[in-house]
């Protein structure tokens, strides 16, 4: 196996770097959309309840 040059493992690195920035990113996306989604059933429900049965 031949010996990475210092140019590649630093591109290597960056692009480590970036993946995991990514990834994390993508993790808080995810996490975002599930509140909103919950806070919308929490919402409609209370609306539903409003409108239908709480007389």
């Amino acid at each position: 196996m031949k010996p990475i040059e210092p140019d590649e493992f630093a591109k290597h690195r960056k692009l480590e770097a970036i993946h995991t920035e990514l990834a994390q990113h993508r993790r808080m996306a995810r996490f975002t959309l599930l509140l909103v989604v919950v806070l919308n059933v929490v919402i409609l429900a209370g609306v539903a309840y409003h409108l239908l049965g709480h007389n």
